[in-house]
């Protein structure tokens, strides 16, 4: 909480009326503002109460102001308060909002006086319990925990997707070409992938994310969106889920970035 004296004396950072408050009595009020973005700051509460006992002269002309003073308000949309009529004297505001550390200043009211006075209160920060997320790195999700599992097994040869990523290559047969036990046939203008130990013109069998496809539209299969290659290069490698009607010239198995 801040304790601030202000004086209806002093010209800065105050704004001092110089309209005559009735029989020598002055006025408290301003704005309440944010003291970091100075934005009003509405339904602020604002207390006000007498710290000192009015001069003798105007206790006499007003019997009842020896009373303590106790005032409150609250400050509207654009943040502002005022106390009218105020015996000069010592005053203490204190100003509460939500969202906002509170505030205290000590005042003191002339005769006849008016004082208007930005009072800026300081936002409250609440710290907040560090959020720690834990997962486990690595572990396959849906169709590929299979792929992991046959991998593990060590038959057959796997390509994953970081190993694609780091050949760079234009066409699936760039990638293939790289698999011990696999020769590429480029004698028509294309490159073909085929089993090393395979017959003269036998081509492998392809699965395009577990279903079997035509050789055609598996070798144009971008090598970026493939996440996943399997090769087996005979049928002693060959598990029985990729037994095709192509199967014994080798199995060559894509799985890509757009099936669930």
């Amino acid at each position: 909480m801040q304790l601030t004296m202000l004086a209806v004396a002093l010209l800065s950072p105050l704004r001092v009326g110089t309209q005559q408050a009735s029989a020598g009595q002055g006025t408290i009020g301003g704005q309440v503002v944010s003291q970091v973005t100075h934005a009003p700051i509405p339904a602020a509460v604002v207390a006000l109460t007498a710290t000192a006992p009015p001069p003798a002269a105007a206790a006499a002309a007003a019997p009842d102001s020896s009373a303590p003073l106790h005032l409150s308000a609250i400050a509207d949309s654009s943040g502002r308060f005022a106390f009218r009529e105020l015996m000069p004297g010592t005053y203490r505001l204190e100003i509460r909002a939500v969202g906002y550390a509170e505030g205290a200043w000590r005042l003191r009211v002339a005769p006849g006086r008016q004082l208007d006075h930005a009072f800026d209160l300081e936002p409250l920060t609440v710290p907040l319990r560090p959020v720690v997320v834990e997962g486990e790195r690595g572990r396959p999700a849906g169709r590929l925990v299979d792929f992991e599992r046959r991998r593990s097994g060590k038959m057959g040869y796997f390509i994953t997707t970081q190993d694609i990523d780091r050949l760079n290559a234009s066409n699936l047969a760039d990638v293939l070409g790289t698999v011990r036990g696999v020769a590429l046939d480029c004698s028509a203008g294309v490159c073909i992938a085929r089993m090393a130990r395979a017959q003269p013109g036998c081509e492998p069998q392809y699965f395009i994310d577990g279903v079997e496809a035509s050789p055609y539209f598996a070798r144009n299969t971008p090598p970026h969106d493939v996440v996943g290659l399997e090769v087996y290069r005979g049928p002693s490698e060959l598990p029985a889920e990729f037994t095709g009607s192509n199967s014994g010239c080798g199995v060559i198995v894509i799985w890509t970035r757009s099936s669930p």
